[in-house]
């Protein structure tokens, strides 16, 4: 019998990464923007408001002290390049505009915050436990609500997009398509390790970081002041902000019931509790010494 699998994947570059032409290229274009950007709140708060097209009403306050100390750690401890400087800041712009897009969909349509979430299926688990085969699973099921990989990257209209109806989903949907391209030509290898295509099953770890406090920070580089500051920190607050982005993703794409995912919920289960009392937790196991070896490899 014929092995059909695909050789090992071997990379040595991670260090200093060797990138193709088409990803150099873009690399350095983005490189050559590191001295027009800022990883400091007020500058991030000015790019998100002219992002957001002038809107300037954040909603609730909560988010402003873990921003200080997530721009602190990126930029004493994470030891950027000029093009990870340009990426953060990026991010950090875009999930501060999201918390105004949603705030002026709250703004606009206050009824949204009448939407019941209603006994969410929380999967927590390790990474490589199987949560994200078990989350595919159970997305595939047509009665749960699950958070495709565009609407955590964007959850509200952008200024001037329709805010219902298929016509607000195309623009975000195809800027998620061109994302993933790009990141695919950075690292061909990604879809290997970890599928990604604008519509899988996502985690809620971003809705989470629109409120400035989630594990997906120090994902991102190796920052750990955020880490232990996040640590001390009580998130039924961050929690309660994420039922309150969920209740607006109702309200402008419908569901009720979620099914959600996230290692993050391990170390959260007294506020996951508290602000959804009515959850289904699951838990899936295996051997952390195996969990350990999977995600170095």
């Amino acid at each position: 019998m014929t092995d059909s699998s695909p050789p090992p994947l071997v990379l040595d570059d991670l260090a200093a990464p060797r990138f193709g032409p088409e990803a150099a290229e873009v690399v350095a274009l983005g490189a050559a923007l590191a001295d027009d950007v800022e990883l400091a709140p007020g500058r991030l708060v000015d790019d998100a408001i002219a992002k957001a097209g002038g809107l300037d009403d954040f909603g609730p306050d909560g988010w402003q002290e873990p921003l200080e100390v997530i721009c602190r750690a990126y930029r004493t401890e994470a030891g950027l390049s000029r093009f990870g400087t340009v990426s953060i800041h990026a991010q950090l712009v875009q999930l501060l505009a999201n918390r105004l897009l949603i705030a002026e969909v709250i703004r606009r349509h206050p009824q949204a915050l009448e939407q019941e979430v209603r006994a969410p299926i929380v999967i927590a688990g390790l990474p490589r436990t199987g949560t994200t085969h078990l989350h595919n699973l159970m997305s595939a099921d047509p009665s749960l609500r699950f958070l495709p990989y565009w609407e955590s990257i964007e959850p509200a209209p952008a200024a001037g997009e329709p805010m219902f109806g298929d016509g607000s989903l195309a623009p975000r949907t195809a800027r998620c398509d061109a994302a993933i391209d790009m990141a695919e030509l950075w690292t061909p290898e990604l879809k290997r390790m970890h599928e990604m295509s604008t519509w899988h099953a996502h985690e809620e770890i971003h809705l989470l970081a629109i409120d400035c406090s989630s594990m997906f920070f120090d994902t991102l580089a190796v920052i750990p002041s955020w880490r232990e500051y996040y640590r001390t920190q009580d998130q039924t607050p961050h929690y309660r902000y994420l039922r309150t982005v969920l209740q607006v993703l109702q309200f402008l794409r419908g569901g009720d019931r979620w099914v959600l995912k996230s290692p993050q919920h391990l170390e959260q289960f007294g506020p996951l509790s508290t602000v959804f009392p009515d959850a289904t937790v699951v838990v899936t196991h295996r051997d952390p010494a195996e969990v350990v070896v999977s995600m170095a490899t």
